[in-house]
């Protein structure tokens, strides 16, 4: 949340590129991917009319400002009237406006917000800020620019047109810096635009020094991990819908294992993905993926479980008001109170609006992301509004990721991997692309150091950028595969405010020990089938994993953060382990190290405990029920 992410002239200039090999390319969307004729168009439809539908089934009983609780149905979205949160301001005389107030609503927001409205006492007033909008299944964009040279009349969302530079409601963001780093935007963060891989992080991980004691066994995660994965519900692309792409990783893993290059597990990944149509414990029904490839720029038929679909319903059934295109500036102590300062773009059509504005609540959860959390907290802390730990935006962490690009056109037999995106304009693709990554080679294997501990995944091009891609590349994606690596990386990256947003400073982060190692395991992937590895260069030292700066420790000294994720207090006489009382950090930027996987599982299961530790916290029991009996499974459904 925040500023606005700036792009460098270097990245403009790859973006235009991309923007002319998307005119210049459009066959490569569809070479060797025909649609079947007269195919159903209205897969975009059916998932509007399913989610709008879905939420408008819903019940609830939401608190007013005196404390009466009222029913209310669904009104088919999420997100409330801004006019309920500019009533809200000074509703309530002497009491704060919000007695729990969530800001963002990615992996760490959503588990809060759903958590805590499970167990809030009658009259208690939870709000949620999120800085983007919601956005409706068939809406997300499916074209580079929303100028369409062969329908020219066409004015839609476009991947161009929400990047957070031009737009600050845009869906994408990009933050410049030594590390540059590429976020999603609106209500659900990035779970909207992630290749949704659920995977656990290994043991190793919590066995480094770095992780507070309580945490440094995996055990202490293993409930949470489980009540994390009930709710995303992962699946595997099932065996009958196996796609050239996949094939293809699954066989090179195997090739290069037969061989005894490679000591490492190839698998089927598992997905926050459903591959037959439903309706969730939670109430809202999805239709299956049908393989378009178009995840990472939004699922325009429902099949993705982006917390939309699980966590922020259940949130909502809780009573929890969302409030979006509410970007959050500062936090500032107030007493016992925490004042909340904002900028509201009330007009969707017109982002260039804004108002400002402020609430107050008497508990703060900030889940903005990564970068958006550092953000804020930066600009509370140096503002004077909050006395934070030293430690504040240092520890940043890539999560390892390196992207390598495999170029099969010039091999003998043919290797066709069918890459590009196709989206679903003309409906379901006739041959599958599948989802965004489908497969997992996993070298975390015992008696590995840490830094040779990688993963390695393929990825297709979604159907928007892939003639921008091909062109780049100077590659067919029909005859090319791009690899995501991950690792342990050293974890010393800062956040800086500069220019007046979040920048990442960490000039040898392309020297990492974990990126040569995954460097090598690329190149030996190519040419277990003759290809040619390169680095994949228009995302050369991205990531869009960004963890830290708000780093888990043992004290002020050593962590923004304690392993309950309530905020050092920097302003205590002792120093130590005293906490700014009701402010908490629930998001990605707590991990005091790299994951060396994908890391929204272990995002979510640390916001589990972190949202179970509040409940069961005594000095909340005002505004929260009576702690439950551990052995009691928290609610999963409506």
């Amino acid at each position: 949340m925040g500023s606005r992410a700036r792009f460098s002239r270097r990245e403009l200039l790859k973006l235009g590129v991309t923007a002319a090999g998307a005119t210049l390319a459009t066959g490569c969307r569809s070479s060797g991917l025909a649609l079947a004729p007269g195919a159903d168009v209205a897969l975009s439809v059916v998932a509007q009319l399913a989610y709008r539908d879905s939420l408008a089934a819903l019940r609830r009983s939401v608190p007013l400002p005196d404390g009466t609780e009222v029913p209310e149905p669904g009104s088919g979205r999420l997100s409330a009237d801004h006019a309920l949160l500019r009533a809200s301001r000074h509703a309530r005389p002497g009491r704060a406006d919000f007695d729990i107030l969530v800001i963002g609503s990615g992996y760490g927001g959503a588990v809060c917000a759903a958590r805590l409205a499970a167990q809030r006492r009658p009259g208690v007033r939870i709000g949620l800020l999120e800085r983007g909008r919601e956005w409706v299944p068939g809406t997300f964009p499916q074209h580079l620019m929303s100028f369409n040279p062969l329908v020219p009349f066409v004015r839609r969302a476009s991947w161009m047109s929400e990047q957070l530079p031009y737009n600050p409601l845009g869906l994408f963001g990009f933050y410049s810096g030594d590390v540059p780093v590429v976020i999603g935007s609106g209500l659900g963060g990035a779970s909207l635009t992630n290749c949704a891989v659920v995977l656990e992080a290994e043991e190793e991980v919590f066995r480094q020094a770095a992780w507070p004691d309580e945490l440094r066994s995996k055990q202490t995660l293993r409930p949470y991990y489980e009540m994390a994965r009930r709710m995303l519900t992962p699946q595997t692309t099932p065996e009958e819908r196996l796609t050239p792409k996949l094939r293809n990783h699954l066989a090179t893993a195997a090739k290069l294992k037969a061989d005894r290059l490679w000591d490492a597990e190839a698998y089927r990944a598992p997905l926050a993905i459903t591959f037959a149509s439903r309706t969730n414990a939670q109430g809202m029904r999805q239709h299956g993926c049908v393989q378009c490839g178009d995840c990472a720029t939004g699922c325009n038929v429902g099949a993705k479980s982006s917390l939309d679909m699980n966590y922020l319903p259940l949130a909502w059934t809780g009573g929890v008001l969302m409030f979006t295109q509410v970007d959050v500036s500062t936090i500032r102590k107030t007493g016992e109170l925490y004042q909340v300062d904002y900028v509201l773009r009330p007009d969707a059509g017109r982002p260039s609006r804004e108002e400002k504005g402020s609430v107050t609540a008497a508990m703060v959860v900030v889940a903005a992301g990564t970068m958006g959390t550092n953000e804020i907290l930066l600009r509370s802390r140096d503002g004077g509004g909050i006395a934070a730990s030293p430690w504040l935006g240092k520890g940043f962490s890539g999560n390892g990721n390196y992207l390598g690009f495999v170029d099969y056109q010039y091999t003998d037999p043919e290797v066709q991997t069918h890459t590009a995106g196709v989206g679903i304009d003309y409906g379901a693709p006739a041959n599958p692309v599948g989802a965004y990554i489908e497969g997992a080679i996993d070298f975390r294997r015992p008696g590995r150091p840490l830094d040779r501990r990688v993963v390695i995944e393929e990825m297709a091009q979604a159907s928007s950028l892939a003639g921008g891609v091909a062109l780049l590349m100077l590659a067919d994606l029909n005859r090319a595969m791009t690899l995501l690596g991950m690792g342990h990386d050293w974890a010393e990256g800062e956040i800086r405010l500069e220019g007046g947003g979040p920048t990442v400073r960490w000039p040898d982060y392309d020297r990492q020990p974990s990126h040569a190692e995954i460097a090598r395991l690329m190149d030996q992937y190519a040419k277990a089938f003759g290809g040619k590895f390169t680095v994949f260069s228009p995302a050369r030292n991205y990531t869009a994993h960004p963890l830290g700066g708000c780093r888990m420790g043992a004290s002020v000294a050593r962590g923004v953060v304690n392993h309950r994720g309530q905020v050092f207090d920097a302003s205590a006489r002792d120093q130590g382990e005293a906490v700014h009382a009701g402010l908490y950090v629930a998001d990605g930027s707590i991990m005091p190290t790299a994951l060396g996987g994908n890391p929204l599982l272990t995002i979510t299961a640390l916001a589990e405990r972190i949202a179970d530790l509040i409940v069961n916290d005594p000095s909340h029991s005002l505004l929260l029920q009576p702690p439950r009996p551990r052995h009691e499974p928290p609610p999963q459904s409506m």
